[in-house]
């Protein structure tokens, strides 16, 4: 049986894990780099619970080899095999490492991969990643921060030592940061513990709201985040409307982003919210370029956005150790990996 700290290894090391739980168990929470081949599907597994609570366990395991078997049996197994032969040493687990991951692991050994149920399954794994999340030391953590469309992200995704917190919540944080269907909020703080799990000297987030979408940055991390110092991306406005333009415009309809604005529309106001509804609206029939879409982009950030950043900056002015450009921000860090560097290390 593998203690926790070999388990700690295991995910950090990113060892391949397969899932043999329900799609519905899956989606309601993963464990960072698995993949669900689940031994039945969500309808099996609803038949056998039902068998299982009116009838007993004996009844409901016969019931399950009656459900999977044949040609079902088959497919399950044959998909097993087709990614053991690309991930020869994947794990494989189910809720508790029970039943469903040692048949699993029994019919897997029939196809010639010697596996045995990863101990404790899904549970001991979450709450590995939870305990972690809640009550481990985190390393020292710094924000970056700028107004909307000076390239955080971007420049995010240069750093080895960023979390991206966006990235794992599928969504950028705002009224147009939809970016496809959210995973749960489990799947969240499993993904975000493990990034934590794998820090070293110290971490750069993106200086973020406790909700991304509709999920919630863990309490303990954002308190951590809201105390941290602060690298503050400058950007001149017109460069940051490009941005806008090339990340949000180019990759979305008028649809989206007239919804959007109504979702913030009681804080711009009946007027402001009609005339960047009819600006888009007028963009969006023209050809897409961004001299067609500057101006409603423009009104967005001096009536909504920029005044949100400013009172926010203002606030944590004391937090503020460093202003600059991309290229200046990451010079920055840069010598702070110097710093944290043991002197016996060279």
């Amino acid at each position: 049986m593998l203690n926790d700290e070999h388990l700690k290894k295991l995910l950090i090391s990113h060892t391949p894990l397969i899932d043999v739980r329900a799609p519905i168990e899956f989606a309601a929470g993963s464990i960072p780099h698995s993949v669900n081949l689940p031994i039945m599907n969500d309808d099996e597994r609803r038949q056998i619970g039902i068998c299982y609570k009116e009838n007993g366990q004996a009844a409901a395991i016969a019931l399950g080899h009656e459900l999977v078997s044949g040609t079902n049996k088959d497919q399950k197994i044959n998909a097993w095999a087709d990614y053991l032969k690309q991930h020869p040493e994947a794990e494989v687990f189910c809720f508790r490492g029970g039943l469903r991951s040692q048949i699993s692991c029994e019919w897997i050994r029939q196809s010639g991969f010697q596996k045995t149920p990863l101990s404790g399954g899904y549970k001991r794994l979450r709450r590995l990643l939870l305990n972690h999340l809640n009550e481990s030391p985190f390393p020292d953590i710094y924000r970056l921060a700028g107004f909307t469309g000076s390239g955080k992200t971007s420049l995010l995704s240069t750093i080895s030592e960023s979390i991206d917190l966006e990235k794992y919540a599928s969504h950028k944080g705002s009224a147009f940061g939809s970016n496809g269907v959210q995973p749960s909020q489990v799947t969240f703080e499993n993904n975000v513990s493990l990034e934590l799990m794998k820090a070293k000297a110290f971490i750069i987030l993106e200086d973020e709201s406790m909700t991304i979408g509709k999920l919630t940055v863990p309490r303990r991390l954002f308190k951590a985040m809201r105390e941290a110092p602060m690298f503050l991306l400058t950007l001149d406005t017109d460069q940051r409307i490009r941005n806008i333009f090339e990340e949000y415009v180019l990759n979305h309809d008028e649809d989206f982003f007239v919804s959007g604005v109504q979702q913030i529309s009681k804080k711009l106001g009946g007027k402001i919210t009609s005339q960047i509804s009819d600006l888009m609206r007028k963009g969006f029939n023209d050809q897409k370029i961004l001299e067609n879409h500057r101006e409603w982009i423009s009104l967005l950030l001096e009536h909504y956005y920029d005044p949100i950043y400013q009172k926010d900056y203002l606030r944590n002015q004391k937090q503020i150790i460093f202003k600059g450009t991309a290229a200046e921000v990451s010079d920055y860090i840069q010598s702070l990996r110097k710093k944290s560097i043991p002197v016996d290390a060279f």
